[in-house]
């Protein structure tokens, strides 16, 4: 009898602890949810950033400096890797490209770029000569309600966001010769010259007397090497930090286009971190502009000087000159939708976003 009352309670209290055990392990996936729930989990997320230049450009430079701001941010919660050099991303509509297919998750690219994939002929005012000529005025219109109106519906067509803030200018348009000094304008008439193959540059370089070539990016070095073309336009950084200096003997440069770009996402991946992360990110993003530009300045100065220690000339382009190339651009460009690649409307928008509405 004592034996069977002894083996009752053992039963009893083994059950007692086999309830206690499961409501202790139901508390315990409770909080673990709540944790999820309150964005507070400490899942971590790589975040793969591609872009096509060198890894000296003020963009990479500032790329590294990013990366390790973010992940010190995130406590490690966001890993950064940096792929330059077009490792990932050969040109910057690819870029944009891989940033759409979570390839990448982030890059840079160039307002053609957004038109062309979207189908939003806006952007194209950013590769309208002379309609914006100094670096403020690129990033006033980068930072107005109207980009940033088109940056949301680029947004929900593409699933790509573009970080608000404005962009950054890698530098302004050089023509370059690999024979032949340029000081001047007149200089350039006859020669066939590598430029990027749009409307706006096609009609700017013809009517200026300029032959306009049209190469891969890619093959350009090897163009000047063999004398295929006798020379190239590009930003100024540009001809330094992919070494086609080395083929030059001369550069103008002028403030008739520049190579701005904007900083994307790919939206789901930005959507699928915890708000607290994207408070990190756009902050982090934000200094990353703020750096960029900083760099930008600098590195000029540093292109110019080894450039003119390689015995390449360099001529900043006269007011004259540039104001020969600007009435090239009004005339033939600003008010012309088919070499401009957008509306009137949008021209005239930049200009009034610009205080500069009396100009059309």
């Amino acid at each position: 009898m004592k034996r069977k009352w002894f083996i009752s309670v053992i039963v009893i209290l083994s059950a007692a602890l086999l309830l206690v055990g499961c409501g202790g392990e139901k508390e315990k996936d409770s909080a673990n949810t709540e944790k999820k729930d309150t964005g507070t989990s400490e899942e971590t997320f790589t975040l793969k950033v591609g872009n096509t230049v060198s890894e000296k450009d003020p963009f990479n430079v500032a790329y590294n400096e990013f990366k390790t701001a973010v992940e010190e941010a995130s406590d490690g919660r966001i890993q950064v890797e940096v792929f330059p050099n077009g490792s990932i991303g050969e040109t910057d509509a690819d870029v944009l490209e891989k940033v759409r297919a979570n390839t990448l998750q982030m890059g840079n690219t160039t307002p053609n770029c957004l038109a062309a994939l979207a189908n939003m002929n806006e952007y194209y005012v950013y590769g309208i000569p002379y309609l914006m000529s100094t670096d403020e005025e690129l990033n006033t219109v980068g930072e107005s309600e109207w980009l940033e109106g088109l940056n949301e519906d680029f947004r929900t067509a593409t699933g790509v966001k573009i970080f608000s803030g404005g962009g950054v200018n890698m530098g302004w348009f050089g023509f370059s010769s690999t024979d032949s000094q340029i000081d001047k304008l007149d200089d350039l008439k006859g020669m066939s010259i590598r430029i990027n193959q749009t409307n706006q540059m096609i009609a700017l370089t013809e009517n200026a007397g300029i032959n306009p070539q049209f190469i891969a990016f890619s093959e350009v070095y090897t163009a000047l090497a063999q004398g295929t073309v006798d020379g190239m336009v590009t930003n100024m950084p540009l001809f330094y930090s992919n070494g086609f200096y080395d083929q030059l003997k001369s550069i103008l440069s002028t403030h008739c286009g520049e190579s701005y770009h904007f900083y994307i996402i790919n939206d789901n991946f930005y959507n699928s971190l915890p708000e607290d992360l994207q408070l990190i990110l756009d902050e982090k993003v934000a200094e990353l502009i703020t750096r960029t530009r900083e760099l930008e300045e600098g590195y000029l100065d540093e292109a110019i000087g080894v450039m003119e220690d390689a015995g390449v000339t360099i001529t900043e382009a006269s007011t004259e000159d540039e104001e020969t190339l600007r009435k090239i651009a009004i005339d033939k460009i600003w008010s012309d939708e088919t070499n401009s690649l957008t509306s009137l409307d949008h021209v005239k928008k930049v200009l009034e976003i610009l205080g500069r509405s009396e100009e059309l």
